[in-house]
């Protein structure tokens, strides 16, 4: 093969190149930052920001009602409806976020979570430019199984929970007084130990 030949097919393969990444950024571009973010209803009086879990003023405290919707608009409310929780708050492009989710998936896989214990996901502070965005296509990647409510745009449920840092947990009794909220990785010994904070409350 003649070096002419080879500077055409290797112009048609980086023209072809430069066509397919215009057409990926045009894609993402064309993305309306909007699917991130659902519709959220607070019903109650917000926690304030967690400064310390080991002296969490708002122990014992009423939890608001937050309720909302995933992306394929499954309802859920987070409610004084008799049932234990635990709420995790992720963000698509927390470093720690992404290392905890598989945990809890294969905890609730593997049969950690009871029957007699609920647990809600609320997905928080999307950002179109930062990685795993939307949500949505990270947690499906991830198998994740969890009903999940997307905050606003306006950060209702961040507010209404007091979430400092993600990950975010919020432990709840069936009357959504708290039980506890913890920042951070847990793992899977932090995630048996709420449930036994949960089942405790019953």
């Amino acid at each position: 093969m003649n070096k002419t030949i080879l500077w055409i097919i290797g112009g048609v393969v980086g023209l072809g190149l430069i066509v397919a990444l215009a057409f990926s950024i045009a894609s993402e571009e064309s993305l309306d930052e909007s699917i991130a973010f659902g519709e959220i209803t607070v019903e109650g009086a917000n926690l304030p920001f967690l400064e310390d879990p080991s002296t969490d003023p708002t122990l014992g405290a009423s939890a608001p009602t937050v309720s909302g919707g995933d992306w394929n608009d499954n309802q859920y409310s987070i409610a004084a409806d008799g049932r234990p929780k635990i709420v995790i708050f992720l963000a698509h492009w927390c470093p720690h976020c992404q290392v905890e989710v598989p945990v809890v998936q294969d905890w609730i896989n593997s049969g950690g979570l009871p029957s007699d214990v609920d647990m809600y996901s609320i997905t928080v502070l999307s950002e179109k430019l930062r990685p795993n965005w939307p949500s949505q296509v990270w947690l499906e990647d991830e198998g994740w199984t969890v009903p999940v409510i997307m905050d606003d745009a306006q950060s209702s449920a961040v507010l209404a929970y007091g979430m400092r840092g993600t990950p975010f947990y919020v432990v709840l009794d069936g009357e959504n007084t708290n039980l506890g909220r913890f920042s951070g990785e847990v793992g899977v010994a932090g995630l048996e130990a709420m449930v036994q904070l949960a089942q405790a409350s019953n």
